[in-house]
């Protein structure tokens, strides 16, 4: 199985940092928005990277920005066959309201500099997303992870990722606000034990390992 991470807006892969699991190469996907004319061609190109992985399974995480980006490579590669979960953290759904609004909570507190560019530079491109209607249409399992304290997502839109997913969602909540997911190892353990059954069916597992497709 092959485990695809993409981290939030003005984040980097080191937002994964430990995330290792038996039976699961792991490859943590850099993005930049301004690498991207638009939303789709990130979802389009990042799909194509993820397809070149050799394995039979495969799973998506994406947290905040990186959900709504896991939602659109999910839509280009589930009917593969290969995809086999999807986990959507701290993240609204795929409606297109990420408003101005939305985007100036997410700068406060912003470090100053290059990391406050890079920040705008990824919400510039998520402001270019249309969104989906809620229509059932993610057919694979998805797990939707939150945290009640998230002063950017409420957990009540959280909760409205179902409408999107073609069977109810697995919710999890956890304390830690946004970024939840760093520093935060009950995170890591809902993944591996959301996985581990899968393994048995893929006779491609092999060991822990990180792989280099699109690592970075």
């Amino acid at each position: 199985m092959h485990l695809f991470c993409l981290h939030h807006a003005g984040g980097t892969t080191a937002s994964f940092a430990g995330w290792r699991f038996d039976g699961v190469d792991v490859t943590k996907l850099g993005y930049r928005g301004r690498d991207f004319g638009s939303f789709g061609a990130a979802a389009d190109s990042l799909a194509q990277r993820i397809e070149t992985s050799p394995a039979a399974q495969i799973a998506l995480y994406g947290h905040s920005m990186g959900a709504v980006l896991a939602f659109e490579i999910a839509m280009r590669l589930q009917r593969t066959g290969r995809l086999v979960h999807v986990f959507l953290a701290a993240a609204r759904p795929p409606s297109g309201m990420y408003d101005a609004g939305a985007a100036a909570a997410a700068t406060e507190g912003a470090p100053s500099g290059r990391a406050r560019e890079v920040l705008l530079e990824d919400l510039a491109l998520l402001a270019t997303y249309q969104g989906r209607e809620a229509a059932g249409q993610l057919e694979v399992p998805a797990t939707v992870l939150y945290s009640p304290d998230d002063p950017l997502v409420p957990a009540s839109d959280s909760l409205r990722w179902a409408g999107w997913c073609s069977t109810q969602p697995r919710l999890q909540d956890f304390p830690g606000g946004h970024l939840f997911h760093i520093g935060f190892p009950a995170v890591k353990v809902t993944v591996e034990t959301t996985l581990s059954p899968m393994l048995q069916l893929d006779p491609a597992a092999s060991r822990t390992a990180s792989s280099g497709v699109g690592a970075s």
